[in-house]
């Protein structure tokens, strides 16, 4: 039983409470002997792994042939229970029996140039600027770099020393608290061989990509916006020209931003404060799509739903919907 329980405190779930583990299906009779063992620590009724905890976890995991990393202590605990419960109540929703389904924890995916908020966007009497399209190093490889035609589509990157050149500037990251990456009729993509720009596998996917709201304004979610808008444009002239909004079968893939709250009160807030922006909000990287998502809601979602176009549309608020 320790065995069992000391597994689920892994790099993607280094923390957890006692009521989580139990809405897990485990039973936490041993927390506290594992705790009194000094292989998990508690604070506020929050426990991870302990040095000696890692060791023993990396331990068992290696007997187990689990091939899991054991976690670290969270610097965002409570971020890291979010997006635990998340991909909880996601799996309990949505089957995607006819797909795959790929969720990454934290990603830290590089944005580039790295910009101050100042550079990004700007509040003028209410209305919202943005203003990295004008910084020369995105101009720049806007200009160069416009969206292809589907007949013109290939499978690598239209210019590899343009690509270089970007990949050197300055980067700053984006790390949603979780992405949820998912096909359907997989099956029918198996013969798309890949692209050399594509290296988080997003071609032939859907992404929704979840970035938790805690004591945050609205100024916070605005440079998050701003973070995501300026990844999709890298991916859009430049790594994976003419795939990231229609895949190999000419179908329409999405790219949905996601701010998750805990209650369904804070989620209404945040969707009222990021429409007053209106069109204005996603324009420069349309179509992409803002939305808020309460876990108070999502855990009212009925079980087992084989799409997640049944959970995120039922559970979510709209912010902004592809232009």
């Amino acid at each position: 039983m320790c065995e069992t329980l000391i597994t689920h405190f892994s790099r993607e779930h280094p923390c957890w409470t006692r009521e989580l583990l139990e809405r897990s299906g485990e039973e936490c009779g041993e927390l506290d002997a594992l705790e009194r063992k000094w292989l998990l620590l508690c604070r506020d009724g929050v426990y991870c792994l302990s040095e000696e905890g890692r060791r023993a976890f990396s331990k068992i995991s290696e007997e187990l042939y689990l091939y899991a990393e054991p976690g670290d202590l969270p610097e965002a605990p409570d971020r890291c229970l979010m997006a635990t419960e998340l991909w909880m109540e996601l799996e309990r929703c949505n089957l995607q029996r006819g797909g795959l389904k790929r969720y990454l924890f934290r990603p830290r995916i590089p944005v580039r140039p790295a910009l101050t908020r100042e550079e990004v966007w700007n509040l003028d009497k209410g209305r919202l600027l943005w203003l990295y399209p004008e910084n020369p190093a995105i101009k720049t490889m806007l200009e160069a770099h416009p969206l292809p035609q589907l007949h013109e589509r290939r499978t690598a990157p239209p210019d590899a020393q343009a690509l270089q050149r970007w990949l050197e500037l300055r980067s700053e990251p984006f790390v949603p608290d979780l992405a949820y990456i998912t096909n359907y009729d997989f099956k029918q993509y198996c013969d798309f061989r890949g692209h050399p720009g594509d290296d988080m596998k997003l071609i032939n996917t859907d992404r929704f990509f979840f970035s938790t709201v805690g004591d945050g304004d609205t100024k916070s979610q605005l440079d998050v916006l701003g973070q995501f808008q300026r990844w999709l444009l890298e991916l859009r002239h430049l790594k994976i020209p003419g795939y990231l909004d229609v895949d190999t079968q000419e179908q329409d893939s999405v790219n949905w931003l996601i701010f998750l709250t805990k209650r369904q009160e804070t989620a209404l807030e945040v969707q009222a404060n990021l429409k007053q922006f209106g069109p204005s909000l996603i324009a420069p990287a349309n179509p992409m799509e803002a939305w808020t998502l309460s876990l108070e809601e999502l855990r009212r979602c009925p079980s087992g739903r084989e799409l997640i176009w049944d959970v995120l549309p039922e559970a979510g608020q709209p912010v902004r919907v592809t232009l």
